[in-house]
């Protein structure tokens, strides 16, 4: 397994806790330390002595700050397993997330030979612990779903083997966001997906700096996306289309930018709209010019509220509510 990290101790200590917790122990913990302050390089060598007696770890430390693509692809090309697995260092593991993983990855081997990216469910929480969310993108994947959504969502959940993860070049570089995206773009044509749909991993959504919250790579990384996987499928109108453009917009909004947040949220809902092209440009530039009198709903909060539907839709059933609320405890321990 890989944990890329940065001028980071205690929550790189934490996660490497959620790793020694494991019911199935990992075969190697490589932390690659990108280049951090001396004082943390120091503590955080520390920390990894801490752990190797529960835990085969090695420190990879860059030369220079590279970023977390580039201490990825060091973990990636340094693994000696079969299968690397990721772990951000701000996020966690359920203790049985590796075994219950690798349960379901054997049966997929039993059935086919093709190389396998595995991904579990996960819970959003916020820094007090507090869940959001509770999220799933289903157990199918195929280059239009994917294109459709980045659904396998943090790469904390992902396992994947080693050998394609090679063969495509890891993630790449250049990406200032959406890295993890683009990684599963390029591997759908290669494997099989092994969904596993209980929530084994932890992505924690705190207000510490992280890449998410930061707009301006957000959006570049979504316009990456855009450009490169999605527009010139099917004319780049189309319901694989909406959801990014969504996203587009959003990003946009929240850098105040007004009139590009409408234009690309005009467009995402035409884009919904199961029409010819020629309609549905149409109605991007009705669209557009409403917006741009009446500007779009707060696409952010819209969000951040459609996460609280749907965890008050699974808490009235009273069995999910009962494992929600065991999970809720699992995950205050393991942020202390």
């Amino acid at each position: 397994m890989v944990i890329p990290t940065y001028n980071r101790t205690s929550l790189l200590r934490r996660a490497l806790n959620s790793v020694a917790q494991q019911t199935l122990r990992a075969a190697e913990v490589i932390i690659v330390d990108d280049c951090s302050e001396s004082v943390i390089l120091e503590e955080v060598r520390s920390i990894a002595s801490d752990f190797s007696s529960r835990l085969s770890v090695r420190l990879i430390v860059n030369e220079t700050n590279s970023g977390a693509n580039h201490s990825r692809n060091k973990g990636i090309f340094a693994a000696t397993g079969r299968y690397v697995a990721f772990l951000d260092s701000d996020d966690l593991w359920f203790p049985k997330k590796l075994e219950r993983q690798l349960e379901e990855i054997k049966k997929a081997e039993n059935v086919s030979d093709k190389p396998v990216l595995s991904a579990t469910g996960r819970y959003r929480v916020d820094d007090r612990g507090e869940i959001i969310a509770r999220q799933f993108g289903g157990h199918a994947l195929n280059s239009q779903k994917i294109r459709r959504s980045n659904f396998i969502g943090t790469l904390s959940s992902v396992m994947v083997e080693t050998g394609i993860a090679r063969q495509v070049h890891g993630f790449n570089e250049a990406l200032p966001a959406s890295q993890d995206w683009d990684f599963f773009i390029r591997l759908s044509e290669h494997v099989q997906y092994v969904g596993v749909a209980e929530p084994l991993c932890v992505y924690v959504d705190h207000c510490l700096e992280r890449i998410t919250l930061d707009y301006r790579k957000k959006l570049r990384g979504h316009l990456y996306i855009y450009r490169t996987h999605v527009r010139a499928l099917n004319g780049g109108a189309n319901t694989v289309t909406a959801e990014l453009l969504r996203d587009i917009a959003e990003d946009y909004q929240e850098l105040g930018n007004e009139s590009k947040a409408a234009s690309f949220y005009a467009h995402a809902l035409s884009a919904s709209i199961r029409s010819t092209r020629s309609i549905q440009l149409l109605i991007a530039r009705v669209l557009g010019t409403y917006f741009r009198v009446f500007s779009p709903p707060p696409l952010k909060l819209r969000r951040y509220k459609r996460y609280r539907r749907s965890m008050d839709r699974l808490l009235r059933n009273g069995a999910t509510r009962a494992i929600i609320n065991r999970d809720r405890r699992i995950i205050q321990k393991l942020m202390p």
